[in-house]
């Protein structure tokens, strides 16, 4: 048994201790502030107040309670109702604890925790008042709200979902980009901290992680597996609806493990489509016939193809990623490739070209036989050089074909010249014939021309002939009267006068036909009055005027004078009569012809040869001056009428022509000629 103020004996014969010893040593060692209030000031504290508040016994039991609280608490409530109102419930037996704004005698402030209970003493009621001082505590939540706040910043911000789970498997810590990726609904983390049973419930139920099993308890298993592992891990989720989520768990050393949860849907179309897209430009590279190789900035080998070994024949063992340039210059140097000479220097040559990373194209004719084009373009990553692509083609096949081909075009060029000395001797003889043909044509016109006058002269002549006899007889019988005499002098004198008449004709006929037979036969330049040589062509062509029909209507200024051939000109205007009887008027039975000229200054003429005949179709008028063409092939047209026009006109004559025409309305053929034709010199 114990008295009242002793406590039990302690075991192992320890002497027994009072109940105030042990009490005061609790109080005066406590490292909370302790003070007794007894109505409205403080009657004891204990040394840790002291220090708290700095201040003595003394001094508590002479400064009221209200002196160590500011006026105000920080939400607003008045302190010293608020303090008595603490007291009073914790009097009336119900222990007060809270949160308290204090102040020391000096005037700081400082957060504190502060509990009330009742201590009674008899018939007095006292207030037990324990004060603990939270300044650290509350600067560490501060800095740790500071550090939770960051950490859910950059958890907020993190592109993938992040979550912390501790060594009880409960989510403590979680982003929205969680709840995003794993499509979770928000009312598992409403009551904060869920258990990874309950998001692995809900998946399961709703058809996820097909891929660890058939079954819910298969499913459980597996993950639970996973999970008890405790270290690093990844893996890809392949979600029901198609998304492919990259997971990624690592341990925490206190305890628990952080998750990281991606999208990684597109990462991994990317990667498929980057890995089909490789296989294809393999196969692309494989298949091409041109060698092709890659080297980077450093000149080291990054990429080739088969054809890149078959065409410089590499050794296939030599040929591997990394190799230096240098080192493939020197396989090729070695195997006397770059003919003779210092091998090193050759190799150090080739090399200083290529460290200048320029465009090059050339071919190397090598000492297999075999020419090989080989063209380097450099390229750029992100703006700054990468390195360059150079491309080997082996164009032996090519240049063999090259110079056949030049072999063949020189024969063909040979060929092509003999065959147009040919055919210009032919087209000469052409036009040599044609010309003859025309003036033999000119002969037969001037001769029915010719027939007429002189044939009226003999006519003539023979009547005035045979009156003449008539007249002697009467003179020889003395028959002769006064006005036989008168009837045979008016008779003579008009067959003189008609004589005269047709003879004059005729004489300029031939004048004419002279002078035309002469030019045309001659070509030579000489000096001519345009509107006299007009007048002799139309004069010695005019059998075949009259027999078409047609009229002719000259209009030739008198006063123009030119210094050229005559001859090549009277020939165009009379192919030009000839064009336009055989193809002007091949279906009308009357025509008119306007051969018309004037000077557009000093130095040139303009000669206009119209008819309105059936014109020329729009078709054929780029053609009209081409040799052999004709619209009256085995008609009587040859082709070369007007093609000896343009070339007379544009070579000798040294002018220019060309043709105005609408089908229907007739042709218009426009020469322009120097008044003095240039020299052959010229």
């Amino acid at each position: 048994m114990t008295t009242q103020g002793e406590l039990p004996s302690p075991m192992f014969g320890a002497p027994s201790i009072s109940r105030e010893t042990i009490y005061k040593a609790m109080v005066e060692q406590s490292m909370d502030a302790m003070l007794v209030l007894e109505g409205t000031r403080f009657v004891d504290c204990n040394p840790s107040a002291e220090r708290l508040y700095g201040a003595s016994r003394e001094q508590f039991s002479t400064v009221s309670p209200i002196e160590f609280s500011p006026e105000f608490q920080p939400d607003g409530r008045e302190s010293t109702p608020t303090i008595r109102e603490h007291v009073r419930l914790a009097n009336l037996g119900a222990p007060q604890r809270f949160e308290w704004i204090a102040r020391r005698l000096d005037g700081s402030v400082f957060p504190a925790e502060v509990g009330l209970s009742r201590l009674i003493d008899g018939e007095t009621i006292r207030t037990i008042v324990v004060i603990r001082d939270l300044t650290n505590q509350k600067l560490a939540e501060e800095v740790t709200h500071k550090k939770t706040s960051t950490l859910q910043v950059l958890l907020d911000n993190f592109p993938g979902g992040v979550a912390l789970i501790d060594e009880s498997w409960h989510v403590v810590t979680w982003n929205q980009a969680v709840l995003k990726i794993l499509d979770l609904p928000e009312y598992l983390f409403e009551q904060g901290a869920p258990h990874l049973h309950t998001i692995f419930s809900f998946n399961i139920e709703r058809g996820e992680y097909g891929e660890f099993g058939n079954t819910m308890q298969e499913k459980f298993k597996r993950l639970l597996q996973l999970l008890e592992k405790g270290h690093a891990y990844t893996y890809d989720r392949v979600r029901s609806d198609g998304k492919v989520i990259e997971i990624r768990s690592a341990p925490v050393s206190t305890g628990g493990f952080v998750m990281t949860f991606v999208d990684a849907t597109n990462k991994r179309d990317i990667q498929k489509q980057y890995k089909r897209q490789s296989l294809l430009l393999k196969t692309v590279l494989s298949s091409m016939p041109q060698g092709i190789s890659v080297f980077d900035k450093d000149l080291k080998l990054q990429l080739w193809n088969q054809s890149f070994i078959d065409v410089l024949n590499y050794d296939p063992a030599v040929i591997n990623e990394g190799r230096h340039f240098a080192d493939l210059l020197r396989i090729m140097a070695e195997r006397g490739e770059y003919g003779d000479g210092d091998m090193e220097q050759q190799i150090q040559q080739r090399l200083a070209l290529a460290k200048r990373f320029e465009a090059h194209r050339f071919e190397r004719r090598r000492p297999n036989g075999h020419t090989h084009l080989v063209q380097g373009t450099p390229y750029h990553d992100e703006g700054e050089l990468g390195g360059f692509i150079t491309t080997y083609t082996d164009i032996t096949d090519l240049k063999n074909a090259q110079l056949a081909l030049s072999n063949a075009n020189a024969m063909l060029e040979k060929n092509v010249a003999e065959r147009t000395s040919e055919l210009r001797s032919a087209l000469d003889d052409l036009i040599r014939s044609e010309k003859l043909a025309a003036l033999g044509s000119l002969v037969a016109g001037v001769a029915h021309e010719l027939n007429t006058p002189i044939g009226n002269s003999l006519l003539i002549s023979s009547t005035l002939k045979e009156r003449t006899g008539e007249f002697i007889k009467l003179i020889e019988q003395g028959q002769l009267r006064r006005s036989d005499l008168q009837q045979y002098l008016a008779e003579a004198s008009h067959a003189s006068t008609l004589l005269e008449r047709g003879l004059n004709a005729a004489a300029d006929l031939i004048s004419s036909f002279k002078q035309v037979a002469v030019d045309q036969a001659s070509s030579k330049r000489r000096r001519f009055n345009l509107a006299k040589v007009g007048s002799d062509i139309i004069a010695t062509v005019m059998m075949k005027i009259r027999q078409s029909g047609i009229k002719v209507d000259l209009d030739i200024a008198a006063n123009i004078e030119m210094d050229s051939y005559p001859g090549p000109l009277e020939q165009v205007i009379s192919n030009l009569i000839d064009n336009a009887i055989l193809h002007g008027f091949e279906s009308k039975t009357k025509g008119e012809v306007r051969l018309s000229a004037q000077l557009l200054d000093s130095e040139t003429v303009e000669i206009r040869f119209r008819d309105n005949g059936v014109g020329i179709r729009q078709d054929d008028i780029p053609r009209i001056f081409d040799p052999f063409f004709t619209t009256k092939l085995g008609k009587g047209g040859s082709g070369l009428g007007l093609n000896i026009v343009y070339n007379i006109v544009t070579s000798l004559l040294g002018g220019n022509i060309h043709v105005a025409s609408n089908p229907g309305d007739g042709a218009c053929f426009i020469l322009h000629l120097p008044v003095r034709s240039p020299s052959e010199q010229e």
